[in-house]
This record gives structure tokens, sequence and C-alpha cells, in this order.
């Protein structure tokens, strides 16, 4: 394998992609289409949303390099086929990588920052790189944290992507709205209109935190399945994570729960959908999310072997995009209505 080869496999690039596709899903998806089908425009120019997508990648591109960087040892009982820290790039390389990207990823960001007047705003990406450093030297080692931790990382992909827009609406809105009354029927109050362009901002965050708690709840259950799959290196090496102290039936449990509670919320969403006549959207979540997670439920109570796990954290993650995919669906039947 040369190293350039290497170098993409240690930055996990269909990952990578999969974060910039549900920031552009949010983006166009959610965000745009609430704005759309009212006469509203994005204020964030595309040149400034590309450069904090390309800020957020990169950042989880540095998450995974210094992960692997510490985790060589670990890796050689869990994944030895897999390892690329200190076979195919050195250690000091990895270690430079890291630095450089993160250097570059917190520039961009206080760049964009510095754009919309909210110097701030740099700080979730400040603190996500440091996250992401305790993640991999401390964390991931301690019971359950680790898995929040990443998480809270997974669900500021979709939260970011909604809330640096929102800011700019809110920072325009007073500007939106006076030219908003020139293409409303004539009379209209000022007051109303901003009411009602306060209420659609309004309904786009409760869809950006909802797809952040979707993504926060289904990272928890694949990063738990995942220490189940990584029990044997985990526990030769000192990682105290849920399988590890409490047993990979305890943590099997957890996951169960969490998936459950999943299905839950995604049933009151469904419930809600039935009443607003949208079948489509109903349907796709009984087969593209509720479905799937009721499988990997059961399969978890039935799963022994390591590549049980391997294969049960794959669907979880069909899950999470299943999840993403479903924002054009919302688009459709947004339209639709």
């Amino acid at each position: 394998m040369n190293q350039f080869i290497a170098f993409i496999k240690l930055i996990r690039l269909p990952n990578l992609l999969i974060i910039a596709f549900t920031q552009y899903a949010i983006r166009f998806a959610v965000v745009g289409s609430f704005l759309g089908i009212s006469g509203f425009e994005l204020q964030m120019s595309e040149l400034d949303f590309f450069l904090l997508s390309l800020s957020t990648v990169m950042i989880a591109a540095g998450g995974y390099i210094i992960n692997d960087y510490f985790d060589t040892k670990v890796d050689r009982v869990n994944r030895p086929t897999k390892i690329i820290v200190g076979k195919y790039i050195k250690r000091r390389v990895c270690m430079g990588a890291h630095i450089i990207i993160n250097a570059i990823a917190f520039l961009i960001a206080l760049y964009v920052a510095y754009k919309m007047g909210n110097i701030k705003l740099a700080l979730i990406q400040f603190l996500s790189i440091g996250a992401l450093w305790y993640y991999s030297v401390y964390f991931k080692k301690q019971v359950l944290i680790g898995n929040l931790v990443v998480a809270i990382l997974a669900a500021l992909v979709p939260f970011v992507a909604g809330y640096y827009e929102l800011v700019l609406q809110q920072v325009n809105a007073l500007e939106t709205v006076n030219l908003t009354m020139f293409y409303v029927e004539q009379g209209t109050a000022f007051d109303d209109v901003m009411l009602l362009f306060q209420q659609i901002l309004k309904n786009i965050m409760q869809w950006v935190i909802g797809y952040s708690l979707f993504a926060f709840l289904s990272t928890i259950i694949r990063e738990i399945i995942k220490d189940i799959e990584d029990y044997e290196g985990d526990k030769k090496y000192g990682s105290n994570t849920l399988p590890v102290v409490y047993g990979k039936k305890m943590a099997k449990y957890v996951a169960q729960v969490v998936a459950v509670l999943m299905m839950m919320i995604l049933g009151f969403l469904q419930y809600q959908q039935i009443q607003s006549n949208d079948t489509t959207s109903f349907m796709y979540f009984l087969f593209a999310i509720q479905i799937p997670l009721g499988y990997i439920v059961f399969q978890l109570s039935k799963a022994q072997e390591k590549k049980d796990y391997s294969k049960l954290s794959n669907y979880t993650k069909l899950v999470m995009l299943s999840g993403i995919v479903y924002s054009f669906l919302f688009t459709y039947s947004l339209f639709q209505a």
C-alpha cells in the first residue's frame, strides 16, 4: 500500500464525505426548503458555507489521525490488518499532519466566524479539536464518557450547518422583513410579517435539533457496539469501556435501550405524519429506519462473534445515512403540502 492510499484510509474518506453530505443536506433540504417555500433566501454565501463544511471535515480527519496514533497497540489486537500508523505512515508524520490539518481548519473557522461578525462562533471548532484530542488520550478509556463525547461531536455536524445560517438570519431579520413588505398584501402589518419570519426560524431550529438528536442517539448505539467489538484489545490495554467494566451483556442492553428510545421518538414523529396525511414520510421512517433499528435490537441479543458486532456497526451507519437521506424526501413533502 502506497502512502497516499494509506493516508486516505487513515482519514476515513468515506466518513468525511458523509459529514460533508450531511451538512449540505441540512443547508439545502431543511433550512433552504423552509426558507424557500415562504419566499425567503439563505443568507450565508456558498463560499462561506463550503469553508465551514471544509473546516468540519478537516477537524474530523484530524480526529481520526490522532485516534489511530494513540490506538496503535490496541489496534494490533482489534484490527491487526488495518493498522496504518507506524506501518505505512511514520508516527511523527501522522502527528505533524494532525497539527497542520487542525491548525488550518481552525483558521478557516476563524475566518468564517469573522465574516459572520461573531468571532465567538469559532469556539465550537476550537472545543471540538480539543475534545477529539482528549477523547483519544483519555475520554475513550472511560465508561460511556468517550461514547458521549463522540455522540456530541456527531450531533454538532448537522447543528453547525443549521445554526450558522440561523445566526445570520437573526442578524439580518429586520432587513429581510423590510424587503418582504414590498411583496406582501397591502396593509399587512410589519409585526405580523416579523412574527411569521420568526416562526419559520423556530421551525428550522426544531428540525436542526431533531437531526442533531438523531445523530447523537444513533452514534451512541454505534459506539457501544464498536466497544463490544473491540473488547479484547480494550481489556488487554486497560481501557475502561462499558463492556470491559460491566460486561458485554450490559453493554448490549444499554445499546438496545438507546435504540428503543430512538424508535419511540421516531414513533411519535410518525404519529404526527399520519395526523398530517404524510404517508410517504411515515412509510420511509418505517422501512428505512424503524425496521432496521428493530433488527439491530434483535440481532444484538444474538450476537456473539466479533464479526457479528462489525455487521451491526455497519447496519447502524446505514440507519444514520437513511436519516440524512430523508431530508430530501422531507423537501419533496414540504413543497407538495
